[in-house]
């Protein structure tokens, strides 16, 4: 299973005209990947740590994240970076609701307040927009 090439099929039905095959697709390349999915093995996992840090490929992997449960202990923290990073404030559920999912509220935030005064996160006040969608808006 080539993932970069998956990854592609999918930003390309993303980008697809015909929605409803688009869906389709995006669905069949999304099971496939989830069903296949390596458990927790930093080494299998290491394309979707550095997936997250693409723009395109981030979504890829958010999408395969929402069809997969647990997810991986070693992709919490990797996941949760991700999604303070990201820039807009509604997308950034896609990445961290997964882990609320899997891991609950408290171990999120214990993951959320490790990266808090990262530069960049700082910067795009990435705590406070996702601590809206783990329910710590008041944190």
């Amino acid at each position: 299973m080539n993932l970069d090439e998956l990854a592609e099929e999918y930003s390309e039905a993303i980008d697809a005209e015909d929605k409803n095959s688009a869906h389709h697709r995006i669905n069949e390349i999304t099971r496939a990947v989830a069903s296949n999915f390596p458990r927790d093995n930093p080494e299998k996992l290491a394309w979707f740590t550095a997936a997250l840090q693409d723009k395109r490929k981030k979504w890829f992997v958010a999408k395969v994240m929402s069809k997969v449960n647990p997810i991986p202990k070693s992709l919490l923290q990797d996941l949760v970076l991700a999604s303070m990073l990201e820039p807009n404030p509604s997308s950034n559920k896609f990445l961290v609701l997964p882990c609320v999912k899997t891991f609950g509220k408290e171990i999120v935030k214990e993951a959320m307040l490790k990266y808090s005064a990262h530069p960049q996160v700082v910067e795009n006040d990435g705590y406070n927009k996702v601590a809206y969608w783990v329910g710590l808006r008041n944190a």
